[in-house]
Formats: structure tokens, sequence, C-alpha cells
């Protein structure tokens, strides 16, 4: 048996290159759901399958990196067959979730932004701004209050995961890939007001575009390097963490920029967030 070659059309750009063709765009219509539950089966894939995955999600060390973990699948395919049991499911799904993760990552960015802004607004001067910022990127200080992770702008942005998830039914861990994230965004938003107003003139990333927004580089290598002193923190900790950054929810070492493109090696003042120890003293 011979081999049939079928002739396919090629379209070229103005410039005759070939012209690739767009994969078409995969919404939440496209999830598997029956035309007459539709509108039920997508409000549980809002406010019930999202939030749990967010929950897996947040304690990853990597979250910048969960689509690609190995469990990702995994764990997308059982939450799926706990709730749509009689439904098969499609490439649509694992899309969409994919999607809800970046959508996730992308609200801390807007928290953060909101929540610098709110501090900033406070100072009467673009001169005390710059000052304010200034000392908060000294040391990690932005931090420290009434102890490692309890600032009021690390709560701010924490409290955008509290949102999805504090209505969930399962618990995969402490969310410490969303504290790291929430440091990570802190910083991001406060190298971004240097001058005391929000700047053009971004972190600048090795031959690339300056990374004025919370992006993967130099964000993700950023965000873990906060892990250390995020993976000290012990249940206790963690209870007071979630316990003060709740009431936020509806308002829903000196860092030096670098251009590096991977994860960033050495001391790194980051990793060395100084945790009290576990008495009631403390606030």
């Amino acid at each position: 048996m011979g081999i049939s070659l079928v002739p396919k059309d090629i379209h070229l750009n103005v410039d005759g290159k070939v012209k690739r063709e767009r994969k078409p765009k995969v919404t939440n219509a496209d999830l598997p759901f029956p035309t007459n539950s539709y509108s039920a089966d997508l409000k549980s894939w809002q406010s019930t399958f999202v939030p749990e995955l967010m929950d897996w999600v947040a304690t990853n060390d990597d979250p910048f990196a969960a689509n690609a973990h190995p469990d990702f699948h995994t764990v997308v395919s059982n939450l799926w067959k706990t709730y749509y049991t009689t439904y098969e499911i499609t490439d649509a799904v694992y899309t969409q979730a994919a999607a809800a993760v970046r959508n996730w990552r992308s609200k801390f960015g807007k928290i953060g932004l909101k929540a610098i802004a709110a501090s900033l607004e406070t100072l009467p001067t673009i001169e005390s701004r710059a000052d304010y910022v200034a000392n908060e990127l000294l040391d990690s200080s932005f931090v420290y209050e009434t102890g490692a992770y309890r600032s009021e702008l690390i709560f701010r942005i924490f409290a955008a995961h509290l949102q999805v998830v504090l209505k969930t039914d399962i618990w995969y861990g402490h969310p410490v890939g969303a504290m790291a994230i929430s440091c990570a965004v802190a910083e991001c938003t406060l190298q971004m007001h240097k001058t005391g107003a929000c700047s053009s003139d971004s972190i600048k990333r090795k031959g690339k575009r300056s990374a004025h927004s919370f992006v993967a580089v130099p964000w993700a290598a950023r965000a873990k390097a906060y892990l250390p002193g995020i993976q000290k923190l012990l249940t206790n900790k963690w209870s007071k963490i979630i316990a003060m950054s709740k009431p936020f929810i509806d308002s829903a070492a000196q860092i030096t920029i670098d251009d590096t493109d991977g994860d960033e090696s050495g001391a790194d003042s980051r990793g060395l967030i100084n945790i009290s120890d576990d008495s009631d003293v403390e606030a």
C-alpha cells in the first residue's frame, strides 16, 4: 500500500514567511458540561473546583511552574472525578485549570499594586514616599511588623489567596507557595515605586524586555528565594498569619536588582528572614 500525499494550502504573510494559524481559544464554554446543567456545573467549577485546585497550587514550592508539576494532571483528574463523576474529562478541563492558575497569580499582582498605593497615599510627598519604599526594601523589611511575614502589606496581598480558598473543604498543606508569591509581589510593587510614584522604569531582564509586571522572569526565582524562611513557619505561626490576613480579604536584606534569568544562588536576604520562637509572647 502506497503513501498518499494530501496537498495543503499554505498561507504566506506579506513578507513571504509562512503564516501560522492560531489555535482556537479555549474558554469555559468548552468545558464538557451538559447544556441542561451548564450554569450549575460552571458555578460549581468556579466556587468549588478551582478554589480546591488553588489550595493545592499554593502548597507548591514554585507556583509559577504548577501547571508543569508532575502531579498537576492527577490533581485535576481527581477533583474532576470527585465533582463531575458522570462527565468524561477532556483537554479543555486541563486547559482551563491551567488558566485558573495563571489568573490566581495575576490576582496577587493586582492586589499588590492596590496595597502599596494604599500605603503611599498616607504619606504627603514624593520624597517621603520614596524614603518609605527604600526603608521597606532594605533587608526585606516589608515582611516584618508584628513578626516575620506579619506586615500589613503582606496581609493585604496574602488575603488574595485566602479569598479564594477559605471556603474549601480540602486542605493540601501550608500555603508556602502563596506566601512566597505574596513576598515577591510585595517586592515587585515596591521596586516599581522606588521614586515615590509608580515608575515606567522597571526591573531589567537579561536580553529581554523589562519586567514591569509580575511575570515569571525574574519573579519566579525571586519568589523561590523567600522559601527557606517560609518553610520554617510552624502551624501556630500560620494560624496567626491567616487570622491577621482575614480582615483584608474584602479590600481584596538590601535587595539588589539583578538580571539573572535562572534561579538565584548564594546568600540571599530573602531567604534569611528571622523567625522568632513559638512562645505566646509575640503578638
